[in-house]
């Protein structure tokens, strides 16, 4: 079965069977679209066939035109209705009037400050390890994008967390966690009953 759906469909369907300890009933997208150049070099294309479920997040650091791109994939988004963040940089987060913001690992302590500063924000954070989703834990995030789950093309030879791990890490917090690195629509399967929220991708939202 999971040959024939989408990594969007598997997406939706970890996010349907998640149930959150919190007791909150806020909504949660199924899967986070992430931006890389290289790797996606019309990104415009893949939002285009997103379901409205999904979200996407505007990486690409070290984008020569990085604003002018950004503002491009926000109308898009915009046109869609999908939630756009953007990584890192809450200038021009601020600048592309964005839904949200993705913060790495190295700058998620700054969540508090912008969560006063932008209380309707979605916030969302990077993790690689438990300690550091320890401390995602007990910081004002909308969820936690841990990686790499599976071996990855984008940090080939980097250790994966594997399943153990992020099951351990699921039940272990109450911040709603997604599952990044390596995730295909052959492998999104092997996350069922582990816990995760939904699922991030780069590459595996062009099939």
């Amino acid at each position: 079965m999971v040959l024939f759906m989408t990594l969007a469909d598997m997406a939706r369907c970890l996010n349907q069977d998640y149930k959150p300890d919190n007791n909150t009933d806020k909504k949660h997208p199924a899967a986070f679209f992430i931006t890389d150049q290289n790797a996606v070099p019309e990104p415009e294309k893949i939002v285009a066939r997103l379901p409205d479920y999904c979200a996407v997040i505007f990486r690409d650091y070290d984008h020569p035109l990085r604003e002018k791109a950004g503002r491009k994939l926000s109308e898009a988004c915009r046109k869609k209705g999908l939630p756009f963040l953007v990584a890192r940089d809450i200038s021009l987060a601020e600048e592309l009037l964005a839904d949200g913001i993705h913060l790495p690992q190295g700058l998620m302590q700054q969540a508090p400050q912008v969560r006063a500063k932008y209380p309707h924000w979605i916030i969302t954070a990077a993790c690689h390890d438990m300690a550091s989703v320890m401390d995602a834990n007990n910081l004002p995030l909308d969820a936690v994008l841990i990686a790499p789950v599976f071996p990855t093309l984008s940090h080939p030879g980097t250790r994966s967390l594997g399943l153990p791990m992020v099951k351990e890490m699921t039940a272990s917090v109450t911040v709603p966690l997604y599952a990044l690195g390596g995730v295909t629509k052959k492998n999104a399967g092997q996350l069922i009953g582990s816990g995760i929220a939904g699922i991030a991708a780069i590459r595996g939202f062009k099939d």
